[in-house]
């Protein structure tokens, strides 16, 4: 019976030390600070993560000479300071038969974090005007009336299918409502 029990202590003993030693290491290799493999733990957390979720939103204060960009075939808006690109991200313009106005505009006084249309049955959370006043606008994917993203308009992101505004995700829309100051320059083509 006594060498059936140091047995099974032995290998008791030996399974608990194999998991601390495997515990330490792998939390050796979680807190570590080395570059090469705190970039890998970057990568494993991005990827781990939604798309929007992890991206870098710029600090416009840093930033002189803003100006944003619409590329209609790209789908596209980017934004630059001088000649660099700071943000780029993809936009829906406008459907065939009510496309985005072309050419160069402004971001205007008008800005809003909600708007909602009764006789669409849908709303915009977060929208910058650069055209007439209100009537063209940066703005998110359609929400329902309490501003939730209505089921599908998602996909359609990066197609031509608004009625001549330029959505953008959600957040993206936040972030341009929230830091794009009035007078930029916007040119659409």
């Amino acid at each position: 019976m006594r060498k059936k029990f140091s047995k099974k202590v032995l290998i008791l003993l030996l399974t608990f030390a194999n998991l601390v030693v495997g515990y330490g290491l792998c939390r050796q290799l979680i807190v570590t600070h080395r570059e090469s493999e705190v970039k890998l733990d970057e990568y494993a957390f991005e990827k781990s993560m939604k798309k929007t979720q992890r991206k870098i939103y710029p600090d416009l204060s840093k930033y002189d000479h803003l100006s944003i960009l619409v590329s209609i075939s790209q789908q596209k808006m980017i934004v630059y300071s001088k000649n660099d690109v700071i943000f780029k991200t993809k936009v829906s313009t406008g459907a065939k038969d009510t496309p985005t106005p072309t050419g160069k505009f402004a971001i205007e006084a008008e800005r809003g974090d909600f708007s909602y249309d009764d006789s669409l049955n849908r709303g915009v959370c977060y929208w910058v005007s650069f055209k007439d006043h209100g009537g063209y606008q940066f703005q998110s994917l359609p929400t329902d009336w309490k501003g939730k993203i209505l089921k599908g308009e998602t996909k359609k992101l990066g197609k031509a299918c608004t009625d001549g505004n330029v959505r953008l995700s959600k957040e993206d829309a936040k972030w341009l409502f929230e830091n794009m100051p009035e007078g930029v320059i916007v040119s659409v083509h």
